[in-house]
């Protein structure tokens, strides 16, 4: 057998002692020596601090603008391409939450998802319309239901801050106030309480919290975005006003002001973006503008003839409280569509030039804003005749001030009547294939309307010397609040 010897390349040596300890030893040294390096710069920052904070002062400029970027950037700096995942992530479960009813959670994922992707329309435009539309429905309270409507509207307009100039979301600002405040189930509610809110919005102070402001700060909010021009207007005594309101331009909403005026001014924004909203065509979103004020002419005019009534059929002692607020605030709504009307109509004259096409959609539109001015003014000369009849202590005998306002009230009317004729003949003409109650013959109530307006003057006249007079010609409506 061969001689089996161990390999002398292989074989293992003895360790060397010696130079173990001397790589321990130089281990040794040198951590020593960072330690050392470490305090000393450690110490050298302690002693630095004040100069760096004072020189820090003049540099960096520490404000909430700069710390919500930072809320915005450190996500993105911090995720990377988890962000999506996690955006994701919070999309199913704000569904989850959605389908369980889970409103408050709700609301904290949809502020979480727009803290991941704030430069994304689409998420602003998708979360406000839950707010706006599904979530609202959720609830039988209206002032609830309200208060999500409002809740969407401000999501939309804190998104505008990350993503300016989006025709897309301007355009949902705008559909949440024409279809939503406006137009909607529960639009007597929601005008009315809008009305309110900004006619009492000197009980808001910004930066306080309560149940007591009710939905105030929300409509503060919106109301002083830069578009809508509006400015407080102060009280009219130093005991509270029962109105208080803004001041559009130079003209004075001190009683409120109308959903339809902040819908025609986003509308108008809308269309005057470089790209334009992309849910509908130019011959529709170039049509918005003109309805908007259309029915904000409409507006004005159902909640005076609301308000006329009320007053009017109220026992004395309360009547004569508010009275001359109440009167100031009737009158403001008739100036209104005196304003807004010949614009309306100006507006839908340079629309049907331009898209010469929809004359048979929405040439009726423009012979119904005619009717409403005319309207108005009927109205405004009824309304003055009562109130000159109630300023006299109710006292009324033919040829003075209030009968003159009535006798041109009977005129006025008539020419009403001839003006929504004209409209009815064009709207619904004389043609099979209406739904019943929906074609001529359902509009014909508010001829009817009209016509006991007249005879009711005329019986007021003869009975108001008896200090009797029957006032109940002023329950009949004279137009529809319904679109």
């Amino acid at each position: 057998m061969p001689d089996l010897k161990p390999d002398p390349v292989n074989t293992p040596r003895a360790p060397d002692t010696n130079l173990r300890a001397r790589m321990r030893s130089e281990v040794r040294r040198d951590q020593v020596i960072c330690l050392a390096i470490a305090a000393v710069l450690l110490l050298a920052i302690f002693a630095l601090q004040p100069l760096l904070q004072a020189r820090r002062s003049h540099l960096v400029q520490s404000s909430d603008k700069s710390i919500g970027q930072l809320l915005l950037t450190f996500p993105r700096l911090a995720l990377g391409g988890f962000r999506g995942v996690l955006a994701m992530a919070l999309w199913e479960n704000a569904e989850h939450d959605k389908n369980a009813q889970k409103w408050r959670p709700l609301e904290t994922d949809y502020n979480a998802i727009a803290a991941l992707e704030p430069y994304f329309g689409t998420d602003y435009i998708f979360n406000a319309w839950n707010m706006s539309y599904n979530l609202s429905a959720q609830y039988h309270g209206l002032d609830t239901k309200y208060k999500w409507v409002l809740d969407g509207l401000v999501y939309l307009y804190k998104g505008e801050h990350y993503v300016p100039d989006n025709s897309n979301m301007i355009i949902n600002e705008a559909n949440d106030f024409f279809l939503k405040l406006g137009t909607s189930f529960e639009r007597k509610y929601y005008c009315a309480r809008w009305r309110y809110d900004i006619a009492h919005l000197y009980r808001y102070k910004p930066g306080e919290k309560g149940k007591q402001f009710g939905t105030l700060p929300e409509v503060y909010f919106i109301v002083h975005q830069p578009e809508f021009n509006c400015t407080l207007l102060k009280p009219l005594s130093g005991h509270g006003p029962i109105g208080h309101g803004v001041r559009v331009g130079k003209i004075h909403y001190r009683y409120g002001l109308s959903v339809f005026y902040f819908a025609w001014v986003e509308y108008g924004r809308a269309m005057s973006q470089p790209k334009l909203p992309s849910d509908s065509g130019i011959e529709v979103l170039d049509s918005w503008q003109p309805m908007a004020l259309r029915l904000w002419c409409r507006d004005d005019i159902y909640y005076a003839q609301r308000l006329t009534n009320r007053i009017f059929n109220e026992p004395p002692a309360r009547m004569l409280r508010r009275f001359p607020a109440r009167v100031r605030n009737i009158l403001d709504c008739y100036r209104n569509v005196a304003i807004n009307g010949p614009r309306d109509v100006r507006e839908w004259h340079a629309y049907l030039q331009k898209f010469p096409d929809q004359y048979n959609v929405h040439h009726s539109h423009l012979l119904e804003t005619r009717y409403f001015m005319a309207l108005a003014k009927a109205e405004s000369a009824m309304f003055q005749g009562l109130v000159a009849w109630q300023n006299n202590g109710r006292k009324f005998r033919l040829g003075d001030a209030a009968d003159q306002h009535l006798l041109a009230a009977i005129a006025l009317y008539k020419q009403a009547m001839v003006a929504y004729h004209t409209y009815l003949h064009e709207a619904y003409p004389r043609t099979a294939g209406f739904p019943k109650g929906m074609g001529r013959n359902g509009q014909m109530r508010f001829m009817h309307a009209m016509e006991a307006r007249i005879a009711g003057i005329e019986s007021f006249r003869l009975t108001a010397q008896t200090g009797q007079p029957n006032l109940t010609f002023l329950d009949p409506v004279t137009l529809s609040d319904s679109d």
